[in-house]
């Protein structure tokens, strides 16, 4: 689950990594939206990545996750491995 305060004191904590096979890494953060949780990598909301019920679900190796692309597009991921920065 997400620590609101920890990620507000310290939002370092809270980095992403996007890559895909023909694309550059993109490096974010989880922000907090009107809407729940989200994946940032700029600033504005054009390309925030939305994830589905972070607010209430914890993320686990070998869980899911799904992310909502900016056009509206769904996409699952398996969780394969979470790396504790703490």
């Amino acid at each position: 689950m997400i620590d609101e305060q920890a990620r507000a004191e310290n939002p370092a904590l809270a980095r992403v990594r996007r890559f895909w096979p023909n694309e550059r890494d993109v490096s974010g953060y989880v922000i907090r939206t009107p809407h729940g949780w989200a994946f940032s990598y700029a600033q504005g909301e054009d390309d925030d990545e939305a994830v589905f019920q972070l607010e209430n679900h914890a993320m686990r190796q070998g869980e899911y996750i799904t992310l909502t692309e900016p056009d509206g597009s769904k996409l699952p991921f398996r969780i394969t491995s979470i790396d504790d920065m703490v």
